[in-house]
C-alpha cells in the first residue's frame, strides 16, 4: 500500500461526498457508477465512489470489479489529486472452468476546475497480478485515450512503471480520464486477478452492506495522483501516481 506525502502545497479541509456524481466509472463501455463523463470538481471538494460490479462476457466468463475511486480539488488552481484501489477478478463460468482470452476495461472519469492552462504530469502506475493468472495476461493504462500510456505490463508479480506527459486544460477544466485494460490470458483459473493502486489483493466486498467496506478502502488513499502548482507559477510540475 502506497501513501504519498504532498509537499509545497496547502491542503485545505475539503467538503467530502460519498457516491456523488463528480466521478464516473465505466466497465467495457457501460457507465456503472457516477457520471460518465465526469461532472467538474469545484474547488475545495473531495469525492469518493465505490464500485461493486459483476460483468458477464459474451463467452460466458464472469468477472467482479470492486474497489473505490477518489478525487480532490484542493484549492483555487493550486492542485488536484486522484486515488484508486480496485481489482478485476475472474469468477468462473457455467462449467466452473478456466477463462478464455478475455479483456475487461475499467475507465475512470474525473474533471477539475482550474486556473492553470497546462502542466507536465508525472505518472506512476502501481499494481500486481494474482499468482494464478495465466502467463499470457497483460495490462495497459492510458489517460484521455492517448496520454501517459504505461504498459503492456505482464505477470508475474507487482508493477510500478512511470512516465511524464503534458496535460492541458480546456474551458477552465482539467479532464483526467484514466483507462485500465485488463487482459486475462486463456486458462486463468477462478480467483485470478489484477489489482490496481496497491500490490495486495482486495478482499471481495461483504454481501451487506458492501458500500461501507469500500468507503473505508477509499479513505486509505493507497495510490494517488497529485497535481501541484509552484508558488511562483513559473515552472509548474504536477506529480501523479495513478
Amino acid at each position: 500500500m502506497r501513501l504519498t506525502v504532498l509537499s509545497f502545497a496547502f491542503l485545505l479541509a475539503p467538503a467530502a461526498a460519498l457516491n456523488a456524481g463528480n466521478i464516473g466509472v465505466a466497465v467495457n463501455g457501460t457507465c456503472t457508477t457516477g457520471s460518465c463523463p465526469a461532472a467538474a470538481f469545484p474547488f475545495n471538494l473531495t469525492d469518493t465512489v465505490s464500485v461493486d460490479f459483476s460483468l458477464t462476457l459474451a463467452d460466458g466468463d464472469n468477472y467482479l470489479i470492486d474497489g473505490s475511486f477518489t478525487g480532490s480539488n484542493n484549492s483555487n488552481g493550486g492542485g488536484f489529486s486522484t486515488n484508486h484501489a480496485f481489482q478485476v477478478t475472474y469468477e468462473g463460468n457455467a462449467t466452473g472452468g478456466t477463462s478464455a482470452a478475455d479483456t475487461v476495461i475499467v475507465q475512470a472519469y474525473y474533471a477539475f476546475q482550474t486556473t492553470v492552462g497546462s502542466v507536465t504530469f508525472n505518472r506512476s502506475l502501481l499494481g500486481a497480478f494474482g499468482p494464478t493468472i495465466a502467463a499470457s495476461s497483460s495490462g495497459i493504462s492510458c489517460v484521455n485515450g492517448v496520454l501517459g500510456c504505461l504498459g503492456p505490463i505482464t505477470p508475474p508479480g507487482t508493477f510500478d512503471p512511470t512516465t511524464s506527459f503534458p496535460l492541458t486544460s480546456s474551458g477552465g477544466v482539467f479532464v483526467f480520464d484514466p483507462a485500465f485494460t485488463n487482459n486475462f490470458g486463456a486458462g486463468s483459473p477462478v480467483g485470478s486477478y489484477i489489482v490496481w493502486g496497491q500490490t495486495a489483493a482486495i478482499p471481495p466486498p461483504a454481501p451487506e452492506p458492501a458500500s461501507l467496506g469500500l468507503f473505508a478502502l477509499g479513505l486509505a488513499w493507497p495510490e494517488s495522483s497529485h497535481a501541484l502548482v509552484s508558488p511562483a507559477a513559473l515552472v509548474r510540475s504536477w506529480n501523479a501516481f495513478t
